[in-house]
């Protein structure tokens, strides 16, 4: 069970109800109903738990290490290999994007984390509210203030990896130069779009849409989810 497993990992933690709720960012009365029951964690909730070093597979389905310790671990590339390593049929592993790894551009770079940090979501509501697979998607960590006040360093943003074309405008990834960007594209007149940064400190570009292919600058994807510790 869910509860036991989460009570026995803050045990060995040695960490008291009040100290696992602060550190997690889960109100301590409903840790205290995870623990206790009937409630269960939905997948918000078993992304704060990673954050007291609690595998998450290990705190859906009881097998694999029970902390996370940087060490590399399997993650799974869809829901039916997910199923296979044992875990919940509801839910599905979601990868840090690999297009991540080379990012190195303080202040404006987006960041994949490493694997132990994989995120669990319902596979339900990826369908009904992204309209996507999980095989569409992946997730970095924002690093640096240029997306500032929408993204803030340390938020977890979902990639849909479809988006490789800005046919519709919004937040994307971008890779120039062997870096991540997290920038908004918009369309402006003459087949011409700006790449620009919600932060006024840094300065906005053009760049012509029929030239964008020839250029060093790719789409990873749009931005279709955010969220952040408060």
């Amino acid at each position: 069970m869910i509860a036991e497993r989460i009570k026995k990992a803050r045990d060995v933690l040695k960490l008291s109800q009040s100290e696992a709720a602060r550190i997690s960012g889960i109100p301590l009365g409903t840790l205290r109903k995870y623990e206790h029951g009937p409630s269960q964690p939905g997948a918000e909730a078993i992304v704060r738990f990673t954050r007291l070093g609690i595998n998450a597979h290990w705190l859906l389905t009881g097998t694999g290490a029970m902390l996370l310790d940087g060490q590399p671990c399997p993650v799974a590339d869809s829901a039916q290999e997910l199923e296979t390593q044992g875990a919940s049929a509801d839910y599905v592993a979601l990868p840090p994007c690999s297009a991540a790894r080379d990012a190195a551009d303080p202040g404006e770079r987006a960041d994949s984390g490493a694997c132990g940090d994989a995120l669990m979501f319902r596979k339900d509501w990826i369908r009904i509210e992204l309209d996507a697979a999980p095989s569409d998607l992946c997730f970095i960590r924002v690093s640096g203030d240029s997306m500032e006040p929408m993204l803030r360093a340390g938020d977890v943003i979902l990639v849909d990896t479809r988006a490789r074309h800005p046919n519709r405008e919004g937040v994307y990834i971008l890779r120039m130069d062997g870096m991540l960007l997290v920038k908004r594209i918009q369309a402006m007149p003459g087949g011409t779009l700006q790449i620009s940064s919600d932060n006024a400190a840094f300065v906005p570009w053009l760049i012509k849409l029929a030239e964008l292919e020839q250029s060093d600058l790719t789409v990873v994807g749009r931005v279709v989810w955010s969220g952040r510790r408060l």
